[in-house]
C-alpha cells in the first residue's frame, strides 16, 4: 500500500466516522466485527485473524460540558472522560506509547517484549496479565480501559470497573490506521498524522541511504521456517517481521508467488506451506529475510533446495531476531528501519 493510497483509505474511515456520528444521533463510532491480532505481539491462540468492517472513531460533537464525551461503540455508546489521565490497554499500549501517553497498564504478558519499547514498558507500566487480573486492574483505578477482541469476554467485568472501549481487530487495517482511531479516541486526531509522517520521512531517508546499493526495483521475500524445517510461512506489509519496514518504508517489492498468496489469502502471511514449494516462492526474489522464531535457517542450510536458491547463492540473505522484527508499532517499525537499512549495507 503506498503512502498516497493509505491516506485515503484513512480519510474513508473518518468518513465512515461522520456518517455513522449522523446516523447515530450523539456519539462517535469505534469499530465493528471480530479477529485476533497476532502482529504486534506474542499472542497465546494461533495466527489467525479474520477481518472486520473499517473501524471509525469518535465524533469531537459528542463531548459535553462536564468533561466527558460519549463515543458509540459495537458494545453501545459509552461515555468516557473527555482527556484520561489512568487508561488500562489491554491492547492498542504500544500506540499510546508512540503518542508519549503512558498507560498505567496494559496486557504485556501478551503484547510487550519488543526490545524498542523495553524501557518504555519497563518504567512505571503495570502488568496486568493476559487473561487480565481483575483484580490488578481494580487496583490500578482505571478512568478509560481499552480492548479489542482477544477480551470481549471480559467487557462485562471490565466495563464495571471503568468506561470500557472495545476496538476490534481488522486484519486488513494497518498500525497507522490504528493510530488513527486511538488518536480520535482521545480526541488528539492530529496526532495520529504526525506519526506517519514521522515515519514517511525516515523511510525516505534511508532510501536514499541505499540509493546505489539496492536497486529500486528490486524484490525481497519475507519467510519463517517452520514444521521442523518442513514447511515455511511467506508475510506481506502488514503482519510485523519487518514488514512495513521492507515494503513500505525501502519499497522492495514482493516476488511475484508471494505477492499472488498474500492478495488471496488476503491476511497479510500464509503459513505452513510445504518447503517443497520455496524455490518457487522465492525464484525471483533478490533479498531474502529469514524471521528466526523458534526455528531459522541453521534447520535447512545444508539442504540442496536452500542451496540452489539464487538469493542464497550470491549471499543476500538476512536472518532477523524474531525478539526485534516480529513486533508491529510505530516505535519498532521506527527501529527496525534503521537496523534493516544496516542489514542491508553489509552485504556482498
Amino acid at each position: 500500500m503506498q503512502a498516497g493510497s493509505m491516506r485515503k483509505r484513512v480519510s474513508a474511515i473518518l468518513m465512515a466516522s461522520l456518517m455513522l456520528f449522523i446516523a447515530a444521533c450523539g456519539g462517535g463510532a469505534i469499530g465493528g466485527g471480530n479477529g485476533e491480532n497476532a502482529r504486534a505481539g506474542a499472542s497465546p491462540a494461533t495466527e489467525t485473524a479474520a477481518s472486520t468492517e473499517a473501524a471509525a472513531s469518535p465524533s469531537p460533537e459528542s463531548q459535553s460540558s462536564n468533561g466527558t464525551r460519549v463515543v458509540s461503540t459495537v458494545k453501545g455508546d459509552v461515555e468516557i472522560p473527555a482527556e484520561p489521565k489512568r487508561i488500562v490497554s489491554l491492547y492498542y499500549h504500544h500506540i499510546l506509547l508512540a503518542f508519549g501517553v503512558k498507560p498505567v497498564g496494559a496486557n504485556l504478558t501478551w503484547w510487550g517484549g519488543s526490545p524498542y519499547l523495553a524501557e518504555l514498558e519497563g518504567d512505571g507500566i503495570v502488568d496486568v496479565g493476559g487473561p487480565p487480573s481483575m483484580e490488578a486492574v481494580i487496583a490500578l483505578e482505571p478512568d478509560l480501559i481499552i480492548v479489542n477482541n482477544n477480551n470481549e469476554a471480559d467487557y462485562d467485568q471490565l466495563s464495571e470497573i471503568a468506561p470500557t472501549v472495545l476496538i476490534p481487530y481488522d486484519a486488513k487495517r494497518n498500525v497507522y490506521e490504528d493510530a488513527k482511531l486511538i488518536a480520535e479516541l482521545l480526541g488528539k486526531p492530529e496526532v495520529g498524522d504526525k506519526l506517519l509522517a514521522e515515519f514517511e520521512e525516515k523511510a525516505a531517508a534511508a532510501r536514499a541511504k541505499l540509493a546505489g546499493k539496492v536497486d529500486e526495483n528490486a524484490k525481497a521475500a519475507i519467510i519463517r521456517i517452520e514444521g521442523q524445517g518442513g514447511q515455511f510461512a511467506v508475510f506481506g506489509e502488514n503482519y510485523g517481521r519487518g514488514g512495513w519496514s521492507i515494503y513500505e518504508g525501502l519499497k522492495l517489492q514482493q516476488p511475484d508467488k508471494i505477492k499472488e498468496e498474500l492478495e488471496k489469502d488476503g491476511l497479510g502471511l500464509v503459513q505452513q506451506l510445504s518447503m517443497e514449494l520455496l524455490p518457487e516462492f522465492v525464484a525471483d526474489a533478490d533479498y531474502i529475510f529469514v524471521s528466526k522464531e523458534s526455528e531459522g535457517i541453521d534447520e535447512i542450510q545444508e539442504k540442496a533446495l536452500w542451496q540452489s536458491i539464487p538469493a542464497v547463492k550470491e549471499g543476500r540473505v538476512i536472518e532477523l531476531d524474531g525478539k526485534s522484527y516480529y513486533y508491529f508499532d510505530p516505535i519498532s517499525i521506527n527501529g527496525q528501519i534503521d537496523s534493516i537499512t544496516e542489514l542491508l549495507l553489509q552485504l556482498p
